[in-house]
């Protein structure tokens, strides 16, 4: 009897050492995929709440950026018939219209304001147009005023945002105009020579009924103490935007007349239009000093 006793109590206390072997080998691992899945979860929560506040914020943009701007505008540009101003049309559509809110074109010179005009809206899209003079250097914006009388600024164009060019320079784009460039030169056994140099032309970018001037001839004429004494056809080709014209001056040679000290010689580029104008406009001057030709405006 005391020995099946003995042999039952052995076998309960192997069981129970098994049973406490095995859990001590287990204990750690669980704790650890516990801890895992626990931080797992902590982030996930930390995650879902930057995502909401990341939503709120978008939303809130959104909403301010409609507030203060505009879904969609435009302008164009007709030249007056004399060249010397243009009418500008605009057209805008604001976010999130309500009835009774209204809106202005302003156009600003620097810090003064040259026209302005209160638009209508047609029922899709605010319209107006104002009449400028040629100049460069317009600002254009449109001011939304809500229904509450408080307003909303929106620069459109401006030279130090420019959307569009011709606008901010409407004089320029108004404007023929050309430059004739001399940089290095020689004179020797009575030949005025071109060494280095350029020619770039602009015709008007903006003009009545959108008639586009051409130029149809082109050339330097030399000249001595204004009576031409030379004359050579200069090539010009297509230059980087429209109605752009551009050529070099490498090489050029003139038959240069006896000079005096009291002479002078200038270069000249002639531009003919196919309107009938001339574009004139000067190069350089020389004059005569102990039997050197000097540059002295160029």
């Amino acid at each position: 009897m005391k020995k099946k006793f003995f042999s039952t109590a052995l076998l309960m206390l192997m069981i129970v050492a098994l049973m406490v072997f095995a859990a001590g080998c287990g204990s750690e691992p669980d704790k650890a995929a516990d801890d895992s899945a626990a931080r797992i979860a902590e982030l996930e929560q930390e995650n879902a709440a930057l995502r909401d506040q990341l939503n709120l914020l978008t939303a809130e943009l959104d909403r301010v950026q409609q507030k203060a701007s505009l879904q969609d505008w435009a302008m164009d540009a007709k030249a007056w018939s004399d060249g010397n101003g243009a009418t500008v049309s605009f057209t805008a559509s604001p976010f999130n219209y309500v009835d009774g809110m209204k809106a202005a074109l302003s156009i600003r010179m620097g810090d003064l304001e040259a026209e302005s005009t209160n638009c209508v809206w047609d029922g899709a899209a605010f319209t107006g147009s104002v009449e400028l003079s040629a100049a460069d250097g317009y600002s254009y914006y449109c001011i939304l005023i809500n229904p509450d009388g408080s307003q909303d600024e929106i620069e459109l164009n401006s030279p130090e945002n420019v959307t569009n060019d011709m606008l901010v320079y409407l004089g320029s784009s108004l404007s023929s105009y050309a430059n004739l460039v001399v940089e290095d030169w020689a004179a020797a056994n009575a030949s005025l020579t071109l060494k280095s140099g350029y020619v770039h032309a602009q015709m008007p970018q903006l003009t009545f009924n959108d008639a586009a001037p051409e130029i149809t001839e082109s050339s330097l004429v030399l000249k001595l103490n204004n009576e031409e004494v030379s004359r050579k056809d200069l090539a010009l080709e297509p230059g980087e935007g429209s109605g752009s014209y551009e050529a070099t001056l490498n090489g050029l040679s003139f038959a240069m007349p006896a000079m005096q000290d009291d002479y002078q010689l200038d270069l000249w580029l002639e531009l003919v239009l196919n309107s009938g104008n001339t574009v004139t406009v000067s190069g350089g001057s020389w004059y005569s000093s102990n039997g050197e030709l000097q540059l002295v405006v160029g």
